[in-house]
């Protein structure tokens, strides 16, 4: 079946299959695999798949729209992959990926027992072994961009995280993280028939809190107090880099403190800025 590839339609293929939190989908899918787009094409397929309808208290030819759509954005975006035809969003030809680090500086990694855990850096040279990475282990070339970061973003930035790394990582925060309207349901501020009510509702892409806020569930001070308190209870993204072994703790504490003095200076420059009398 022949499909309409434009930005918009890849964008909200992507936040359909992935989450909200891609932020450059250009990007996202130069580096996606095949296996990683049937992946998580499975899981959607099965969270709108029309059999379930009953089992979530959905509506059976809402969840089959949604289930519909997943297909289609899935279809899509493999032939995107697939045919590697990414660099016509961009007008721009096919560019050879980078598949070694940028920096001067190569992670190395020891094998144990329980895995791979980190050693630290080694400077490069001829003795080095490198790892053939994949595209989707693609890592930042280029300044850190001199605005406000978070720690991810900073990672990525220096150099020390791919792309993939800092999007896993964020799925990861996201999933361990108390959805919004058990939130709003323990606080008393939506009841049972509240939630469900938005769950039937809700556009298959509008999130549950932006539903809520603008069809009057909550207030607009309700949202910021569930939002802030939904960031507050979620894990730290750093939690993620240490476990799966990508950064010691020490080096993400240093790190930690790097990004303080970065994003000090940029609030500096941008007060400068602002005082400067033309």
């Amino acid at each position: 079946m022949a499909y309409t590839i434009t930005r918009t339609n890849l964008i909200n293929d992507c936040y359909l299959l992935f989450g909200p939190e891609i932020f450059n989908c250009v990007d996202f899918l130069r580096g996606l695999s095949p296996t990683e787009l049937k992946s998580a094409y499975r899981k959607k397929a099965f969270e709108t798949h029309p059999d379930r309808a009953r089992t979530l208290g959905e509506n059976r030819d809402t969840m089959d729209d949604r289930f519909k759509a997943v297909i289609t954005a899935y279809e899509r975006l493999s032939s995107v992959v697939q045919g590697g035809i990414v660099h016509i969003l961009r007008n721009e030809a096919p560019r050879k990926e980078n598949t070694t680090r940028p920096n001067r500086y190569t992670q190395t990694r020891q094998k144990s027992a329980s895995g791979f855990s980190y050693t630290g850096n080694v400077r490069n040279n001829k003795h080095t072994q490198m790892t053939k990475k994949s595209p989707s282990d693609r890592f930042y070339s280029g300044n850190v961009p001199r605005r406000e970061l978070l720690i991810g973003q900073f990672l990525y930035y220096s150099g020390l995280i791919s792309w993939k790394t800092l999007f896993d990582a964020v799925y990861w925060q996201r999933k361990r993280r108390p959805v919004i309207g058990k939130i709003a349901l323990d606080w008393g501020i939506l009841t049972s028939e509240d939630i469900k009510k938005i769950l039937t509702e809700r556009n298959y892409k509008e999130q549950f809190g932006d539903y809520a806020l603008r069809n009057g569930f909550i207030t607009h001070f309700e949202h910021l107090a569930i939002v802030g308190r939904q960031k507050k209870l979620q894990p730290p993204i750093g939690e993620y880099f240490i476990k799966q072994g990508i950064l010691a703790h020490m080096e993400l504490k240093r790190m930690i403190e790097r990004l303080k003095t970065h994003n000090r200076n940029v609030i500096k420059r941008a007060k400068g800025l602002f005082n400067y009398k033309f």
